[in-house]
């Protein structure tokens, strides 16, 4: 069944921390690690995902951590999940480009339509959702 992977949920615990710091003050790796009791290793990776992905700024040196690229009331839960897990669809075949490598059955299948609908319906909710709104 559709399920969160352990990867986004301590993404958004981050995000949410940080977006809860004081006025663009920076954050730690480190201090987020901590405070969350998160794998240091896994979230500087997660970090650096969300960074490359434009969700967070990175600064480096002795005084270095995040702060929040786009304010959290216009960040999606949706950028979020396609900069950590990239690519999401709830069956191979529900993309546009699929092709009979995705699934041999896709030019006689009975359900790529309907889950292609409700993916999209899916994707629509969490573009809905702010990651302000997961953090009040």
């Amino acid at each position: 069944m559709l399920k969160l992977s352990k990867s986004l949920e301590y993404s958004l615990l981050a995000l949410i921390h940080i977006s809860k710091n004081d006025n663009d003050s920076i954050t730690s790796s480190k201090v987020i690690s901590e405070k969350l009791n998160i794998s240091y290793e896994l979230l500087s990776k997660l970090l650096q995902k969300l960074s490359r992905n434009g969700i967070i700024k990175s600064q480096q040196g002795k005084f270095g951590g995040y702060t929040l690229n786009v304010p959290s009331n216009e960040l999606s839960l949706y950028q979020i999940i396609n900069a950590i897990e990239e690519n999401i669809k709830l069956v191979d075949c529900t993309h546009s480009l699929a092709t009979k490598d995705d699934c041999n059955k896709i030019n006689d299948c009975q359900i790529r339509e309907p889950f292609y609908d409700i993916q999209n319906k899916i994707i629509s909710i969490f573009e809905s959702v702010t990651l302000e709104q997961l953090s009040n």
